[in-house]
């Protein structure tokens, strides 16, 4: 064999080991994905909510920050159903940004509850924690509030469109209860209350937010609903 050979053979065999590198680092992120959708799909029908691969038209639902960033927004992997009383919808979202010849996918995990029937939309109001997620989620609406609560607001950072509505919401007992939720940044808008993080949600990590949801919309004041014109 000559050197030239040699040489090719020597440079061809870690290309191969890298080319069979990727395919199967490619098959193994494909399966994971199958399986998280088949695991998904089960946990909704065993709870009588729906599953769909294709979450059509929820990518351009709601506004604000995920929403509206970057190109090829998606929404995948819904799970639609009704939680104590209150109808939900959970999805996997992502958008495509680039920066220069940088290409970089950005996916969040969503959860939203609505409100139930009130007489307009809701204020803005976004509470997100001091973490690089609640950066992300800086807000380009209303103003920034302080609490007046030393420890609640070293930890999160609050936006308003209307800061008598949320100086009503964040009262003690919700800011007791949010000192244990700051994994998420979370969002009344118009007729939901959107919940976020960075990544993607496991089937069991929905019913954990779905719980945190409800006590968050259970802690609102009664006179908070009335003035929203809340319908019983």
């Amino acid at each position: 064999m000559t050197s030239l050979a040699v040489g090719l053979l020597c440079l061809g065999l870690p290309l191969a080991a890298l080319t069979v590198g990727i395919v199967l680092a490619v098959r193994a992120s494909q399966r994971a994905k199958e399986q998280r959708r088949a695991s998904m799909a089960t946990y909704a029908a065993q709870r009588e909510w729906r599953f769909s691969p294709h979450a059509l038209a929820l990518e351009s639902r709601f506004r604000g920050d995920p929403f509206g960033r970057g190109s090829s927004r998606t929404a995948r992997n819904s799970v639609e159903g009704t939680y104590e009383g209150r109808h939900f919808v959970a999805f996997d979202y992502s958008y495509i940004s680039r920066s220069g010849e940088r290409t970089q996918t950005h996916s969040f995990s969503v959860i939203a509850m609505h409100l139930g029937s009130l007489s307009g939309p809701v204020p803005q109001l976004q509470v997100s924690p001091q973490t690089s997620l609640g950066r992300f989620f800086s807000g380009l609406f209303g103003t920034d509030l302080i609490i007046g609560h030393q420890g609640f607001d070293d930890a999160f950072h609050v936006r308003a469109d209307s800061p008598e509505l949320a100086r009503d919401v964040l009262h003690p007992g919700m800011v007791a209860l949010l000192a244990d939720l700051r994994d998420r940044a979370w969002r009344l808008q118009d007729d939901s209350l959107l919940m976020f993080r960075s990544g993607s949600h496991s089937p069991a990590e929905i019913e954990r937010v779905l719980w945190s949801m409800k006590a968050i919309l259970d802690q609102v004041p009664e006179h908070v609903w009335a003035r929203l014109g809340r319908r019983r």
